[in-house]
């Protein structure tokens, strides 16, 4: 179908209101094919809007499913995901998607409905600006002064609005809000829990799962893995991995039992 751009203002009410909340994330030059499996998708894991809905029929109540995103890309360039505001809490996309803002443009909004949207934008790797709670620290930033935070009447439709027109973020509405798109399960159907601690650091450590298109890509990554200027850490973050035959005795697996309650159409 034809992508449209509509513009980015309307996403706080559309999103909040006809999906319960939502985890919106955008990324600059990527494919949504590729930010599919950069989420956690299986390669080749996409299905149509209409194989979507007839799964949803056949499948128990979306609670009982592993988490799905709705994906696409704008005619701008940007690939796009919707999730429940639960999709960003699984841990295996930890590492991975820490690669993926290390080498694009990525947009994170995150809106629960029941507390202020928390926003994060990274570029080239590197934080530019951040709001949350109806503030941001980034008080010099052109996005910041153009908003006059600090006034205490900061309207969200202002903010995505401004956010839109400096980063270039359009979304196409009505096919986001009939739910026209192709979705994907970004959960992983074997569950891995990290039972080490990072060789470096001794931090905590989280599965990457890499490029699954690569054999032997899987490893265990410091919770630090490339996150920038944390205290005590490289500039770069903390190098700290398990890979190999270093893994045997460091992981332990389980099988996702949501992907049981999944019902395909013929």
């Amino acid at each position: 179908m034809r992508i449209t751009s509509d513009g980015f203002e309307w996403v706080g009410e559309e999103l909040g209101r006809g999906f319960d909340g939502f985890c919106l994330t955008m990324v600059k030059g990527l494919s949504h094919v590729d930010l599919a499996v950069s989420l956690g998708a299986e390669p080749g894991g996409l299905m149509s809007a209409d194989t979507t809905r007839e799964m949803l029929e056949l499948s128990p109540g979306p609670w009982d499913l592993p988490e799905p995103a709705m994906l696409g890309r704008t005619v701008d360039g940007w690939a796009f995901a919707i999730e429940s505001p639960t999709g960003s809490d699984q841990a295996h996309r930890l590492g991975p998607g820490r690669d993926m803002g290390a080498a694009h443009t990525v947009v994170r909004v995150w809106d629960s409905t029941m507390d202020p949207p928390v926003i994060s934008v990274t570029v080239d790797g590197r934080p530019d600006w951040t709001f949350s709670e109806n503030h941001t620290r980034h008080s010099d930033h052109p996005l910041t002064r153009r908003l006059a935070l600090g006034t205490g009447d900061v309207r969200m439709p202002d903010v995505y609005r401004a956010m839109g027109e400096h980063y270039g973020l359009s979304l196409p509405r009505r096919a986001i809000a009939e739910r026209l798109l192709p979705h994907a399960f970004t959960e992983p159907r074997v569950l891995i829990h990290a039972l080490a601690a990072c060789p470096v650091c001794g931090r905590e450590m989280v599965p990457h799962r890499g490029d699954p298109r690569t054999p032997d890509a899987f490893r265990l990554v410091c919770v630090f893995y490339r996150v920038r200027d944390a205290d005590g850490h490289p500039p770069e973050g903390c190098p700290g991995e398990i890979s190999g035959a270093a893994l045997a005795g460091a992981v332990r697996e389980e099988p996702n039992p949501k992907y049981d309650n999944v019902r395909m159409p013929d």
